[in-house]
Order: structure tokens, then C-alpha cells, then sequence
């Protein structure tokens, strides 16, 4: 399942259906969390959209399905938000109330979507090739955003009320609703943000950083080359997921975490090394997915 790891025990031995292929995995603190993605295909026209509740026991519960399949998905809090794709494309909001029920908000005005982000209760943020939508009070507008965007590499992050767009550029902050930005120097390129503490591409090379007030403390190097799939810092205690870029030598997830007596563990999990298979949240909260389908969790139950 994974390689030693100081301080974590994963639980595994529940399973999802074994053509469930996942886009987005949000998760809990405790290991719980939601699944986002597809059965059937590979054909898009013979999918079927699936979101699936996982508890920390690890019992799984299907919240959602329909025809086509879902792109992407996030929470905040007790909401939830997610893209649903169709042939087309068509793109379609949905989201999810307190119970767990999913419904409807409509349309989406974009060719594509790869990101969504969860602001409020009544706000929404995705980004696609074609640049930004946000959808709040009720209403769906194109953003121009503040840079050039390159969709394959920038990402939107949620820091407080805010939408944050991260480019090579720095991090550029939404205000009032994206007609105005805020902007933050970087020395690097943020590829995972969980506020104050980010990783960021600097020359090559994967460091944290902690955003002060008007500088970025950096407090270390990743170990491990890869890309950042999941990030979260709560409590003091970090954790980052990579996706290697050299899977043939590490056939699995590269997950960094704090060690409890100082500095960082660098562990291998074997998942499917593509962002998508795992979903990180508070100090130790984790929950992933094995190529033969089955859960990995971990965090206080």
C-alpha cells in the first residue's frame, strides 16, 4: 500500500465499483470525503456521472449519477460544488445542499472546464481553456483575468471569501467579483496553496513557503520530484501529494508529510501516479483510491 510513513496509519478494505474512474477526490480531516467521476466508457457517450460519499468508516454511498460525467468538483464547509460534462461539451454547475442532496444550477458559459472552487454558499469559481467563470447571485459571468492563463499549469485556490488565481506571475486575488484584482509578488510559481503556507516552482525546484505580510518565508525544499496533486497545513503538520514525473521509477504517488520529531518523510503510495486518485485535509486526513478500487484512509475515526 505505501512505504513506511512515521505517524500515519492508513485503514483500507472498502471498495468503490471497479469501472469507477475518479476526477476529483475531496477530503475530510477523519478520512472521509467525496468521490467525483465516471463509470462506463471510455467512450464519453457511454458514460455515466458519478459522485460518491465516503464516511470515515469507510461505508460508500452513491450521493449523485446521470448520464455523462463529472470534470471536477469542490467543498467548503457543508457546501459542495461540481462540473458535470456531457458530449458536446456541455458543462453544468451543480450543488450540493447540507443533507448531501445535488441539484441543478445550470449551464456553464465555457467550451471547457478543469477547475472548480467553492467561495461561499452562493459563489463559485471555474476555471477552463478559455479563461474564468463565476458564478454568484444567481447569475454566471466571464472574468478576464489578470494574466495569461495556461491551464495546463495555473490553478484557483480558495484563501478566505477569495478566489485566487495562481500564475508565474504571482497570485492575483479577486475583488469584487473579478472586476478588479488584487496582486501578490511570488518568487516562484504556486502550484498548491493552503493559506499562509504554499509550494511553489522556483527555477525547477518544488519549496514551501509561508506568505507574510509583504514577503514569502521560504522553510524548505520538497524531496521528491513531481507535481502537486493535493496539499494541506493544518495544526503545524503538513502534507503534499505528487504526481512523479518519472512514474516508471516511482509507480505510485510521492506523499511528503511532517515528521513527528522535525522535518519531513518522503513515502511512496501506490495509486495511480495522475492527479485525481487523492484527496488531502487538516494535519493527517486522507483518502485515496487504488487502481483495483479500493479506499485508503487515514486520520482520527
Amino acid at each position: 500500500m505505501t512505504s513506511s510513513e512515521p505517524g500515519r496509519a492508513w485503514r483500507g478494505g472498502s471498495y468503490v465499483p471497479a469501472d469507477f474512474v475518479p476526477e476529483a477526490v475531496v477530503a475530510e480531516p477523519d478520512g472521509a470525503g467525496w468521490l467525483h467521476g465516471w463509470r462506463g466508457g471510455p467512450a464519453v457517450e457511454l458514460r455515466t456521472g458519478v459522485i460518491l460519499r465516503v464516511t470515515a468508516a469507510g461505508v460508500v454511498t452513491e450521493e449523485w449519477s446521470s448520464p455523462g460525467w463529472i470534470r471536477a468538483g469542490d467543498r467548503r464547509g457543508h457546501v459542495g460544488f461540481a462540473v458535470w460534462a456531457r458530449p458536446g461539451p456541455v458543462f453544468t454547475l451543480l450543488r450540493a445542499a447540507s443533507d448531501g442532496a445535488w441539484s441543478e444550477i445550470g449551464p456553464i458559459p465555457a467550451a471547457s472546464v478543469t477547475q472548480v472552487r467553492a467561495v461561499g454558499p452562493d459563489e463559485a469559481w471555474m476555471l477552463g481553456a478559455k479563461g474564468l467563470v463565476v458564478w454568484a447571485g444567481g447569475a454566471f459571468r466571464s472574468v478576464e483575468p489578470p494574466a495569461p492563463i495556461d491551464v495546463t499549469r495555473d490553478r484557483v485556490f480558495t484563501v478566505a471569501n477569495t478566489l485566487t488565481l495562481a500564475t508565474p506571475t504571482g497570485l492575483h486575488l479577486a475583488r469584487d467579483g473579478g472586476r478588479r484584482w488584487g496582486h501578490r509578488a511570488v518568487d516562484g510559481h504556486v502550484r498548491a496553496l493552503a493559506f499562509p503556507y504554499c509550494v511553489a516552482d522556483r527555477g525547477g525546484r518544488l519549496c514551501f513557503g509561508k506568505l507574510d505580510a509583504a514577503f514569502v518565508d521560504w522553510v524548505g525544499t520538497v524531496e521528491g520530484e513531481g507535481d502537486p496533486v493535493a496539499f494541506s497545513w493544518a495544526g503545524g503538520a503538513m502534507q503534499l501529494a505528487l504526481a512523479p514525473r518519472d512514474p516508471a521509477r516511482h509507480p505510485g504517488l510521492l506523499l511528503v508529510a511532517s515528521a513527528p520529531g522535525g522535518g519531513f518523510t518522503t513515502s511512496l503510495l501506490r495509486v495511480p501516479p495522475t492527479e485525481g486518485w487523492i484527496g488531502l485535509a487538516g494535519a493527517g486526513g486522507a483518502l485515496a483510491l487504488a487502481a483495483d478500487r479500493r479506499l485508503l484512509q487515514s486520520g482520527p475515526t
